[in-house]
């Protein structure tokens, strides 16, 4: 029995980060997509605040020390000795998939993604893809959460709020389960995670990402105030999910009136790669213990077209789109804090509604609609505008110094 569990051990998948640039010649056309893996950055042991402020943290030090030692964690490479290659990786409470290519005009190799809620390997997958010198690392990023229709009654007492995050990097995506953390609260979730979300060291880039990062925030403070006997005081306000160094590359192609592009428009236009956005798959079950192949390459590979696209903007236009450069315009210095955007996004949302039962009244009764009635649509269609959400960044024309696809 012990040789027949073994043998199944070992015929797993591993997940090497290597396997995105093996050869396929039908892509071989896009060489921003196709670099070789670098050799595997060394790390400080995660001693000072390159990702995670993590400097006090002694737990996460004697969990670093120890993978120094062989472990069941890891094991040897098996290769031609290359010290350069990653090692393989075969977590205990993780899942390592490899996404299929993707079709198009320039098309995308298989992407490993690793599906887990073990903070161990959560901050493993961040050691091998977040810098530790203290400058600045992009990821792409993403969410799912669990739809609940009235139509799907059974879901009612699944966790609310986001159950999958998705953080990816050209070559490599991690899925965290967040829903399978506890009950599903932010109580339960990695603390690891949360440092990730809150340094802004770390650039998040995806399209709509203020939406995602409002949801994050409303989660965590929910999670504080329904925990028996608490409310979130002053201490816990810092343990907040506060999302900072948000890149919504929404307006990066420069449409018409800053219309904002979706992601499969911008995986077509800037990649040259197809990627699946099926309601279906969007409408599944993200709480699921184990996700199928299909939700898996979904999630996964929306967080990939955000890294893929600024890795490619990058190459073609470093000046404007690296981190630093970024990171001193006035679009990230003046962002605002989730407090802030939570209470715009409230009172807009008041106004609507105010605004909806009015005109909904003048539907009706046509004799109601007086100068004060019209002084107070004009009102809140203007408190509508005041509160609308901040635009995604446009960049000059001359910016994308490639063609569009």
């Amino acid at each position: 029995m012990h040789f027949s569990l073994f043998f199944l051990i070992m015929n797993l998948a591993p997940l090497t980060s290597h396997a995105a640039s093996s050869p396929i010649t039908k892509h071989q056309q896009s060489s921003f997509l196709h670099s070789t893996v670098k050799p595997k950055r060394k790390h400080s042991r995660l001693e000072g605040d390159s990702w995670g402020n993590l400097e006090g943290n002694k737990s996460s030090r004697n969990a670093s020390r120890k993978r120094t030692k062989p472990s069941n964690l890891s094991s040897p490479q098996q290769s031609s000795g290359n010290t350069n290659q990653p090692q393989t990786f075969r977590p205990k409470t993780g899942l390592s998939n490899m996404c299929a290519p993707l079709d198009g005009p320039v098309g995308a190799p298989p992407l490993p993604v690793l599906t887990t809620k073990d903070p161990s390997i959560v901050e493993r997958w961040l050691e091998d893809n977040v810098n530790s010198d203290g400058s600045y690392t992009m990821l792409g990023f993403d969410q799912e959460s669990i739809a609940k229709p009235p139509w799907m009654p059974e879901r009612t007492s699944l966790p609310d709020g986001p159950a999958t995050l998705q953080l990816s990097t050209p070559t490599s995506c991690i899925i965290i389960q967040l829903s399978r953390c506890g009950d599903g609260s932010a109580l339960y979730a990695p603390e690891i995670v949360r440092r990730v979300i809150n340094n802004p060291k770390i650039i998040k880039v995806g399209v709509g990402i203020d939406d995602d990062a409002l949801e994050l925030y409303r989660w965590s403070k929910k999670s504080f105030e329904s925990a028996p006997g608490k409310s979130v005081d002053e201490h816990q306000q810092s343990q907040l999910w506060e999302m900072t160094s948000r890149f919504d590359i929404g307006c990066i192609l420069g449409v018409p009136n800053n219309k904002r592009s979706g992601i499969r428009e911008l995986a077509q236009k800037i990649l040259g790669v197809e990627i699946n956005k099926s309601k279906k798959l969007s409408m599944s079950n993200w709480g699921n213990r184990h996700l199928t192949p299909e939700q898996i390459s979904y999630a996964a590979r929306d967080a990939w077209v955000s890294a893929a696209v600024v890795e490619r903007l990058q190459q073609s236009n470093n000046g404007i789109f690296r981190a630093e450069s970024l990171m001193e315009m006035e679009f990230m210095k003046s962002q605002r804090s989730m407090d802030d955007m939570d209470a715009r996004a409230k009172a807009r949302k008041a106004a609507k509604l105010n605004l909806k039962e009015i005109l909904e009244g003048q539907m009706k009764d046509v004799e109601g609609n007086g100068k004060e009635k019209e002084e107070r649509i004009c009102m809140l269609r203007n408190l509508l505008e005041f509160y609308r959400p901040d635009q995604p960044p446009a960049f000059r024309e001359d910016a994308l110094d490639f063609p569009l696809l």
